[in-house]
This record gives structure tokens, C-alpha cells and sequence, in this order.
């Protein structure tokens, strides 16, 4: 008698899905090929998502090109109040973005 295998559909997932995936995970204590048969997930991709996302977490706080940008918020004070401070450079009023980037460069 034959026995006839199920195909795996492929399922298209964004990154979102995978990063709930990766942490379903390391939530559960199971080992990866239990938790891919478990999950109907092959074990190949679940380590490519492994790879790729690794570091995924903690690109998300720091962004390259981005820079920390300090806003004092102003106070009772007679005079205009300091909106942002860059580098050592005060800004006094609302600016745009790109300003600011341009200032960062």
C-alpha cells in the first residue's frame, strides 16, 4: 500500500508574525523540532527566521542614522521657551524633521 505524504503550504509571514513565532518559542521550553511540529512550521525556516531576526529586538531601540533628541518642555517662563536642544545647539522654536536632520549631519 502507498502511503501518501501532506505537502507544507507555503505560508507567507511578515515579520511581525515571525517575531511572535520566535518569542511563542522561547516562552514554551520545547525544543525547536517539537515546537515546528507542533505549529506545522518547518524547522529549516524557523532557523532562518532565528538567523535573521536575531538581533531584531534591540534594532528596533536603536535605529542606525537616528540620534536621541532631548525636548525640554517649557515652563512658566516670560520670555519663548526652549523647544529642543541638538548638539549643543538650543532651538527656541517648532522646527521641521528634516531641519533637525540636517543639523545631525
Amino acid at each position: 500500500m502507498e502511503t501518501i505524504s501532506a505537502k507544507k503550504v507555503r505560508v507567507f509571514r511578515g515579520k511581525e508574525t515571525i517575531l511572535n513565532i520566535l518569542s511563542e518559542h522561547k516562552k514554551s521550553n520545547l525544543s525547536i523540532k517539537a515546537f515546528c511540529d507542533e505549529n506545522n512550521i518547518a524547522s529549516a525556516s524557523f532557523h532562518n527566521w532565528k538567523k535573521k531576526y536575531r538581533n531584531s529586538r534591540a534594532s528596533r531601540v536603536a535605529r542606525p542614522g537616528f540620534a536621541t533628541l532631548r525636548v525640554t518642555p517649557s515652563g512658566p517662563v516670560a520670555g519663548p521657551g526652549l523647544f529642543a536642544e541638538v548638539n549643543s545647539i538650543k532651538i527656541y522654536q517648532p522646527v521641521a524633521a528634516a531641519y533637525l536632520k540636517e543639523l545631525m549631519a
